[in-house]
């Protein structure tokens, strides 16, 4: 888990981060269940599907920005950025997801990041 201050002056709304890693294929049932459950209107499928092929394409040791999404939190209109990092060992890739976000937004995000690893765990 990461929760930190981004340094960036480039995106005011978004100063503070959560991060975890994943495996790439359970990136997409995480952005679904942070729509449905912390968000009152979350990433479209579409939105997903554009994520996850971003993150398909990326090589080893890779930082890339996603993008910037629209999300109702609360009933208020905010913005999620994310990142992604990819690092390969062997054959295995893991994909380090950044979500950038208002501080109350992200302090939701890191705990839906701890369940889905006690879960996976």
């Amino acid at each position: 888990m990461v929760n930190k201050k981004n340094n960036t002056n480039d995106y005011e709304e978004a100063p503070f981060a959560a991060g975890m890693n994943f495996d790439p294929e359970d990136v997409e049932p995480f952005l679904k269940h942070l729509s449905s459950t912390a968000l009152d209107s979350g990433f479209s499928q579409d939105e997903i599907n554009s994520i996850t092929s971003e993150i398909d394409t990326m090589k080893h040791n890779e930082v890339k920005e996603i993008g910037t999404f629209d999300v109702i939190y609360k009933g208020k209109a905010t913005k999620i950025r994310i990142e992604a990092e990819v690092h390969i060992e062997e054959v295995d890739k893991e994909v380090v997801l950044y979500m950038f976000s208002i501080q109350k937004l992200v302090d939701i995000i890191d705990e839906e990041m701890l369940k889905t690893e006690d879960e996976v765990e």
